[in-house]
């Protein structure tokens, strides 16, 4: 089947390829193309950037999480695009570790077979940069890297230079430096709220590939790319059996899309509330993402009857699953990096504090020590983690092992209390085919429990 297809890679982390992406799929949009975005990796913001500007929602793709559905999903997402964009992450080889390609957009590459657009940043150089690009292309021949774009360029003088120091790559253009249409950074990726997402600075990207990229030639790139054959598995079309409260506003965002899609394939209907100003819906369930909770601690705060009606929930049994700042909301209190203390929901006896350093940050390998609503003892799963806080006095049960130091205490992560578990690791439920359906079926026994009461 057509896919048309192309990757956007980095030579490494801050070289512009986010901002160009961006670009590339809004100027993709104004032509009618309909352009499904990707992202490589674990990283949540990028993809919120791009379905927040598109008609699509984002899908991350992750060779390391979960590289047995990779191709799936990828196809899945991708019906009636005109054509697939997919966003790298960090550096083009860069991965798991130094001697794995897994979780690298080259490795992405592929496996999807698909065309590899190099974004280079030529700030500070001139001829070196052909060495750059010839060591990406001849470091692994089984990359199809195709061309390049230069970012931040000093004119068109310089851009001919760059273009003349190339071998067997072709140069896509060049985009000048304009602190006008760059994205702003936010500890970890991009940031984005509604209030900072400016028209005018995405219009001005958008302007900057229109006019100085070669779109039509990245379009012929995409085209080229080879015909998919993905053995896809049959998803029966089923009346919802179950209602599950997404908490979805300014503090709780980060969310895979696809996991989104296992829980409704599962047999979900999803309704999403806020926990800044809603009260608790009547659902079956609740799922509780990450996103940045110490930036709204005293609205989640002064939402008392939510904060009290999802303690009062948890102690009656209902399933409520939470990762990343999900976890601080279930804790007695959260305590900022600025000694600032507020109330939260008491579901875990313990206090989320801020801190200014990285805590953790990198994939995991889960093991399950525990059952829980999502797993079994002895079964795993895979995600990441990447936080900000530490959880103090807690003297809860855990149900995750990992395999390395990131969890909340050490290696034990996942704490649980009756139906209620709330973790640091964002995980993937592609990496584990039974997570999403386990929930479901949780919420069903709870369903069931409460409606012959």
């Amino acid at each position: 089947m057509r896919r048309p297809r192309v990757v956007i890679a980095g030579e490494r982390s801050g070289v512009g390829k986010s901002t160009i992406t961006v670009g590339i799929l809004l100027e993709l949009k104004k032509r009618g193309l309909d352009p499904q975005p990707f992202k490589a990796g674990p990283d949540f913001l990028d993809p919120m950037h791009h379905s927040a500007l598109l008609d699509r929602k984002s899908r991350n793709l992750d060779t390391w999480m979960f590289p047995q559905v990779v191709p799936e999903l990828f196809y899945r997402a991708s019906e009636g695009a005109g054509i697939s964009i997919i966003e790298g992450v960090m550096g083009m080889y860069d991965g798991r570790d130094g001697r794995s390609e897994e979780g690298s957009t080259a490795h992405l590459a592929k496996m999807l077979k698909t065309p590899v657009i190099l974004v280079l940043d030529a700030s500070s150089s001139a001829r070196s940069v052909g060495a750059v690009a010839l060591g990406f292309k001849e470091y692994d021949p089984k990359v199809d890297l195709r061309a390049v774009i230069f970012n931040n360029i000093g004119g068109k003088r310089h851009l001919d230079m760059l273009r003349d120091s190339l071998r067997d790559i072709e140069c896509l253009g060049g985009i000048p430096f304009d602190a006008n249409a760059k994205l702003q950074s936010r500890q970890l990726g991009l940031e984005f709220s509604e209030e900072n997402a400016s028209q005018e600075r995405y219009e001005n990207i958008r302007n900057l590939i229109e006019s100085n990229i070669n779109i039509d030639r990245l379009i012929e790139i995409a085209a080229s790319a080879p015909d998919m054959e993905v053995a896809t598995s049959e998803k029966q079309l089923t009346r919802p059996v179950v209602r599950i409260g997404v908490a979805f506003d300014e503090a709780f965002n980060f969310y895979y899309e696809d996991n989104l899609q296992y829980l409704r394939d599962a047999g979900a209907e999803l309704v999403f509330f806020s926990l800044l100003r809603d009260n608790v819906p009547d659902v079956d369930g609740l799922y509780v993402g990450g996103g940045y909770p110490e930036l709204f601690a005293d609205k989640l705060s002064s939402n008392k009857s939510a904060r009290l009606d999802i303690k009062k929930l948890s102690d009656e049994g209902m399933p409520i699953y939470a990762e990343g700042g999900g976890l601080l909301y279930l804790c007695r209190s959260l305590i900022t990096t600025g000694g600032e203390e507020y109330n939260m929901t008491g579901v875990f006896d313990a206090t989320a504090c801020m801190t200014e350093k990285l805590q953790a940050l990198g994939y995991v390998e889960v093991k399950i020590i525990q059952n829980n609503i999502l797993s079994r003892i002895g079964d795993s799963a895979r995600g990441h983690v990447f936080h900000y806080s530490k959880i103090i006095n807690s003297n809860e049960n855990f149900a995750y092992d990992l395999e390395n130091e990131k969890g909340i205490c050490g290696s034990m992560d996942a704490l649980i209390c009756d139906k209620t578990m709330a973790s640091y690791s964002y995980l993937h439920f592609g990496s584990n085919p039974r997570l999403a359906n386990n929930f479901v079926e949780a919420c069903q026994v709870y369903s069931n429990q409460v409606n012959r009461t």
